[in-house]
Parts: structure tokens; sequence; C-alpha cells
């Protein structure tokens, strides 16, 4: 593993403690998609993970349908 690997592990591993400790300032600033990804993380950790009710096939045809553009 490179130090550059091992430094954001080290990082990730500091944000889940404090994440724990209920500090949720270390998401300040982060992108939602990396702050929601800590969330997720944390809770597959405690074991609280659900399946998530959101269907990827319609988002992914969804976000897809937006890209386009517009017909005239």
């Amino acid at each position: 593993m490179t130090n550059l690997m091992t430094m954001a592990v080290a990082a990730e591993q500091d944000i889940l403690a404090e994440l724990k400790q209920g500090n949720t300032e270390v998401l300040k600033g982060l992108p939602p998609s990396v702050a929601m990804s800590y969330g997720l993380a944390l809770q597959a950790e405690v074991g609280q993970a659900k399946d998530s009710p959101i269907d990827n096939e319609a988002v992914a045809t969804a976000m897809l349908g937006r890209m386009k553009p517009e017909e005239k």
C-alpha cells in the first residue's frame, strides 16, 4: 500500500471515530455523497444498515433523461 493510500485509510478511520463520538462537524465541507458514504459505513459497522428503498435503475434512467438536450 502506498503512503497516500495509508494516509487516506487513516483519515477515514479518524472521521468514523469522530462520528461514533457524535461529532458531526467532521462532515462539514464534504460533498454530500462523501458524507452519506460515511453515514452508511457507520451504519454498516454497527449493524444498522438497511436495504435502500431507492430503485437504482430508475434513478439512472431519470439522470440520463435529464442529461439529454431538450428537443424543441
